[in-house]
């Protein structure tokens, strides 16, 4: 099997989502024992675990290598030795799967075997960077419907796009024993989409009788749980609204044998309707809990029909009604059903060899 490289500007570990999906789409390449080397950003375990080990909460494959700098450094030293580790792992054999313009857009012909680029931001050709990164990759690959119209639209051949929504990166064998307990918090993941945790927020706010909501996540640094802190104190929310940091791996799995319900907050807006496919709501679809969600053309997507329980974005009596009947609701999703990350790495390496043929 040919080798590939994944590689990400995020740091490993990190709470940044991206390397999060980074380091599982690395693994499940390298599952059937292909070589796969994952290039991170500068090291800051932010957070989290010290090591990449840790963070994934098992042993790697044998055949992964994980290279990410030995300290942290900030920009433009952080970027200098990302291009400098992906210079020295590029060759003829190998595959370069990217999900940053940049990266993709600088990358020199028959540098590599092929060049894969998976859009996760509406592509822009007036930006020098991304029109690069729209002629110069051998297959794009997005993870959802809108965004495989806008590649279209920029002027990208319909053959060499591929749509390949996020994987669930849960324990299956955990999900399937799951029972949701009827008295435990709503759990909602990341601070990054803050209009939809501000009408969480409202909804808590305006019903007291809402269970207690545990906001997993942090940004890089810790500012915005900072503000996200204060705020809570402020609006007399801190004892029913509590933020736990970052939960990935093994130790996700386990928080979510203590909640009643998982909520995945997205505001109604251009990028949310049709233009996202939310890690957390395919994980949500494969974790045995409900789902709480709003009823958004992006989700609907992703849940690919499963049932779960909507809501009206920017209503917060409809949100809080939904929370309700998802807490006192049995088991709603098929935890068995759902693509993991190996199975998204088998179609990707298909769909590559079959642009190959054509």
């Amino acid at each position: 099997m040919n080798p590939w490289v994944v590689a990400v500007r995020a740091a490993l570990p990190s709470p940044r989502p991206q390397g999060w999906q980074a380091l599982q789409m690395a693994c499940g390449l390298a599952s059937p024992g292909r070589p796969v080397t994952l290039i991170g950003d500068a090291a800051l375990p932010d957070g989290g675990p010290e090591t990449v080990d840790a963070w994934w909460g098992g042993s790697l494959p044998d055949t992964l290598s994980v290279r990410v700098p030995p300290r942290w450094a900030s920009p433009p030293w952080a970027g200098v030795q990302f291009r400098r580790s992906l210079a020295a792992a590029a060759s003829a054999e190998t595959t370069l799967l990217c999900r940053d313009p940049r990266v993709a857009g600088a990358q020199p012909q028959r540098r590599w075997r092929a060049v894969v680029m998976e859009w996760h931001v509406q592509p822009n050709p007036s930006d020098p960077r991304h029109r690069a990164a729209l002629t110069r990759p051998d297959l794009h690959v997005t993870v959802a419907p809108g965004l495989v119209a806008d590649l279209a639209a920029a002027g990208v051949a319909r053959e060499r796009i591929r749509l390949l929504p996020n994987a669930c990166g849960l324990s299956r064998e955990r999900a399937l024993l799951r029972t949701p307990r009827a008295d435990g918090p709503v759990l909602a993941l990341g601070l990054h989409r803050r209009d939809g945790l501000d009408e969480v927020l409202d909804a808590w706010r305006l019903d007291p009788c809402l269970p207690t909501l545990l906001i997993a996540g942090r940004d890089q640094g810790g500012s915005r749980v900072a503000r996200w802190r204060a705020r809570l104190t402020e609006q007399g929310l801190a004892g029913r609204v509590r933020l736990i940091g970052p939960r990935w791996g093994v130790a996700r799995d386990d928080l979510l044998d203590t909640v009643s319900a998982w909520l995945a907050p997205y505001p109604d807006d251009a990028t949310t309707r049709t233009r996202l496919c939310p890690l957390q709501v395919v994980d949500a679809l494969g974790s045995g809990l409900p789902l709480i969600a709003p009823s958004l053309g992006s989700v609907q997507a992703a849940a690919a029909g499963a049932p779960w329980h909507e809501y009206t974005p920017g209503d917060p009596a409809s949100l809080a009604a939904a929370v309700r009947g998802a807490v006192q609701s049995p088991r709603v999703s098929t935890p068995a059903g759902r693509p993991t990350w190996a199975d998204r790495a088998h179609s990707l390496v298909a769909a590559l060899a079959q642009q190959a043929v054509a």
